[in-house]
């Protein structure tokens, strides 16, 4: 094999890692989110949530920051640990990227225990050198 032909080898397997490793800072922060609503902690949650941030669900209800928020935090929801799978990362510019997924709640509301199961997902982008959530869609899924 040729210089060449073992660079060109090289760089092409290395391009998935570079890909790969292009999403660190998004998984990070992905996770810090979804880690803020399973913890309740709404200081984090204000920080990593757009101001004009909207979530849309599968009914076709649209909420803002603040109701999002307050739906995570309220005293009367209690969550059992969330369970994320088929994670999907989709850097759509140097600073944006969709992530989703599909998820499993679990909790009680006001005594009473719900179950939810969707797939999701999550705008980021970087605001001002930080990355934040511009925009969320939840989609149920037969239980």
């Amino acid at each position: 094999m040729s210089a060449r032909a073992i660079t060109l080898a090289a760089i092409l397997l290395a391009a998935p890692c570079a890909a790969q490793d292009s999403n660190a800072d998004v998984r990070t922060v992905a996770d810090a989110f979804d880690n803020a609503q399973y913890r309740r902690d709404r200081v984090a949650l204000e920080a990593m949530i757009a101001p004009d941030y909207l979530a849309v669900f599968g009914s076709g209800r649209i909420v803002g920051r603040s109701e999002f928020i307050a739906g995570y935090t309220a005293p009367d929801v209690t969550f059992e640990p969330f369970e994320i799978t088929d994670r999907l990362f989709l850097r759509i510019a140097p600073d944006a990227a969709v992530v989703g997924g599909e998820g499993r709640i679990r909790g009680t509301e006001k005594g009473q225990k719900f179950a939810e199961h969707f797939r999701f997902s999550d705008t980021f982008a970087k605001r001002d050198g930080k990355w934040v959530v511009v925009f969320t869609q939840v989609t149920p899924l037969a239980k």
